[in-house]
């Protein structure tokens, strides 16, 4: 554990008034060294040609490798080890081709019920200009929506928001839709919302190649997540998506992951609460990989 610079650590939180026995030592050490080695799961769902590797790469960085080089980075066709430098890894599960055929669609379906329960958020990509998704509905009320009830984080993800009509009225400095098309984005989010029958607020609008709304997507992922899961990922997100809010939340996660089992949520809020919780995120920011703003 002397990676962790523990005495360090420890040191730092008697600074704040924060004094633990030996056994509560440890249990905090473990908990650290938990989240420095878990391996995020994330699953990327939607028809091929929706947009999944251009949107991992935007939220995760140019040293991500191809989804679609399958000899080069990945163990099956559907599961991707993403090595991100020498920060970590993460999983990316990527489920192609919905729709392409009855047979396929029911391997398809038995995939998603093997690897649903292994996942800690699930994305699933809409093309923003399609109109039909039938077949993501059927595969929706199928197979995700009885995970999504039982609390698995499930966002559903509008890409390519710049094809919405009037396409041509893109705003290509700014990277933002025009009047019309901000106002035809807000009607599709409220149609696929019915057509799902779930809430506006689990649909964001976003064009992974133009970088639009995607700090807004960032938001919905961080305050969706479990602590632990939520401290896991987002240290390997690109920070420069990373809201002021959203950092500040994952702060207080990291905290609370790192003094779980140890502390009551009661006396960790009394403990290290206000700014001298924010000190000790800092500290612990910095042990397990996530650096506040």
């Amino acid at each position: 554990m002397e990676n962790l610079n523990s005495r360090n650590f420890f040191e730092q939180l008697e600074k704040f008034g924060t004094k633990l026995n030996q056994s509560q030592k440890e249990r905090i050490l473990a908990n650290i060294q938990e989240i420095k080695t878990y391996i995020p799961k994330v699953g990327l769902f939607g028809k091929t040609g929706a947009g999944k590797s251009s949107l991992a790469n935007a939220l995760f960085g140019e040293k991500l490798c191809e989804i679609s080089d399958i000899e080069a980075c990945t163990r099956n066709p559907q599961e991707v080890i993403l090595g991100l430098g020498e920060n970590g890894r993460i999983t990316l599960l990527d489920v192609p081709g919905i729709g392409e055929s009855r047979e396929r669609d029911e391997e398809y379906g038995a995939l998603y019920q093997s690897i649903l329960p292994e996942l800690d958020l699930v994305l699933w990509l809409l093309k923003a200009d399609e109109r039909a998704y039938a077949t993501d509905q059927e595969f929706y009320q199928n197979f995700v929506k009885p995970h999504m009830e039982k609390g698995k984080p499930v966002l559903f993800v509008l890409n390519q928001a710049d094809k919405i009509a009037p396409e041509k009225e893109w705003d290509n400095d700014n990277h933002l839709p025009s009047i019309n098309q901000q106002r035809n984005i807000e009607n599709k989010v409220s149609s696929v919302a019915g057509v799902f029958n779930i809430s506006t607020s689990k649909i964001i609008p976003v064009s992974a190649s133009e970088r639009y709304n995607l700090v807004d997507l960032v938001d919905k992922i961080v305050f969706a997540l479990p602590d632990k899961q939520k401290v896991t990922i987002v240290k390997y997100i690109d920070k420069t998506l990373i809201s002021e809010r959203a950092a500040a939340d994952v702060n207080k996660s990291a905290v609370k992951a790192v003094f779980g089992g140890v502390m009551t949520g009661a006396v960790i809020g009394f403990e290290i609460g206000g700014p001298v919780g924010a000190g000790i995120g800092g500290i612990i920011g910095g042990i397990v990989g996530w650096f506040s703003r």
